[in-house]
């Protein structure tokens, strides 16, 4: 997941900066930022379905957020 979500933002290196400012969708909506975008950013780096097919058998969505909690870059809301 790590290695995936890492080659993920080197090639969009503005993701950060974009949620950070509130410039994605429903962006108005959002009442934790952190964990819509560690999910957003597991999505974008492919890595749903393979988390839905795999971990689940064996996990929930707290490991799931604690994991992605771990590795994502912190994100502070600035708008």
């Amino acid at each position: 997941m790590q290695k995936r979500i890492q080659e993920y933002l080197k090639s969009h290196p503005d993701m950060v900066e974009k949620y950070e400012t509130g410039n994605f969708p429903r962006s108005d909506k959002v009442k934790d930022l952190q964990t819509r975008f560690n999910m957003d950013l597991l999505y974008a780096a492919g890595m749903c379905r393979w988390t839905c097919d795999v971990l689940y058998k064996y996990v929930d969505d707290t490991h799931i957020c604690s994991v992605l909690k771990s590795i994502c870059p912190k994100v502070v809301k600035r708008y």
